[in-house]
């Protein structure tokens, strides 16, 4: 009897162990938020870059003043944990050059991104641009607000473990996220595709774009295209492999394409008429002119 009473009871136990619910979460991956569909997007390639030193906050309100849709952003982490907005990865200082993430925010002020200016061509600087000094993340944020939109580029992530959490926590403090309107307030792009997988992860609701550089044609394999779809809404393509065959293989996915970097009118042009959604420039001045001018397609 006794044996027969700690057989139930066994039976009993398995049987209820085998209708608990799995701890595995069986909810589908959220779907990538779209990107803009809005006629032709100008994106200010760190800013009114063509006139004034990159990524200062000069840059910005110019591009700003000029009507770009979006100011871009390039991102580096500091020693100290500050996103500064600064291209490259390295910095002189002292005549010797350092990694970003081996300085502090204070040191790298040492650094000035104004008279590498003087080799652009195309410039007319500002008076001060001597004073020009990079600027953390924060600043930016602070200075805008929610009255422009931020197109931003995670340059070297794997740099720098982190920087996807510390991009989130700002936006978050500046409530930039989860915003209505026809156009979100935040873009994210990068070429490390992890970083934006971890992004989307975090914070579905921001619309990514990959970053793509080909040496020649631009093309996706189909396999390649079903991993893309899973995280981001859109390319980011150097222009010159830019084709109308691509551009229209990525609307088919539902994809935007956004070249990049587009600064004469001519190309600007040729990209309107061949489809793309929009383009990053250092002359948000010219792309807004064309946009705006009755014959924009020829």
């Amino acid at each position: 009897m006794r044996k027969l009473m700690l057989l139930f009871i066994l039976l009993f136990t398995y049987g209820c162990m085998q209708q608990q619910p799995s701890t595995q979460s069986t909810e589908p991956a959220p779907e990538p938020v779209p990107l803009p569909e809005n006629d032709f997007l100008i994106i200010a390639h760190r800013g009114a870059s063509a006139y004034t030193t990159g990524n200062t906050l000069a840059a910005y309100e110019m591009a700003v003043q000029m009507g770009a849709d979006y100011i871009e952003i390039d991102l580096q982490m500091t020693k100290d944990g500050k996103l500064v907005a600064l291209h490259d990865s390295v910095v002189t200082l002292h005549d010797v050059q350092q990694a970003v993430a081996d300085v502090t925010f204070d040191e790298i002020q040492l650094h000035s991104p104004g008279p590498e200016f003087n080799e652009n061509p195309l410039a007319y600087t500002l008076p001060n641009f001597r004073d020009l000094r990079i600027v953390d993340l924060s600043e930016i944020l602070d200075h805008f607000g929610d009255s422009v939109n931020y197109y931003i580029e995670m340059k070297s992530p794997e740099e720098y473990p982190g920087i996807e959490e510390e991009l989130l926590r700002q936006l978050a403090e500046h409530q930039l996220l989860n915003r209505e309107g026809a156009m979100p307030k935040v873009i994210v792009q990068s070429f490390d595709a992890e970083s934006l997988k971890d992004i989307h992860a975090m914070e579905p609701s921001i619309p990514l774009t990959q970053l793509y550089k080909f040496r020649r044609e631009a093309k996706l394999s189909k396999k390649e295209l079903k991993e893309l779809k899973q995280y981001a809404s859109g390319v980011g393509v150097n222009v010159n492999a830019v084709t109308s065959k691509f551009i229209e293989s990525m609307h088919k996915e539902n994809l935007l394409v956004h070249p990049y970097t587009v600064n004469d009118e001519k190309t600007m042009r040729h990209l309107i008429k061949i489809g793309v959604n929009g383009i990053f420039t250092d002359r948000p001045d010219v792309a807004s002119w064309v946009r705006n001018s009755p014959n924009r397609n020829y």
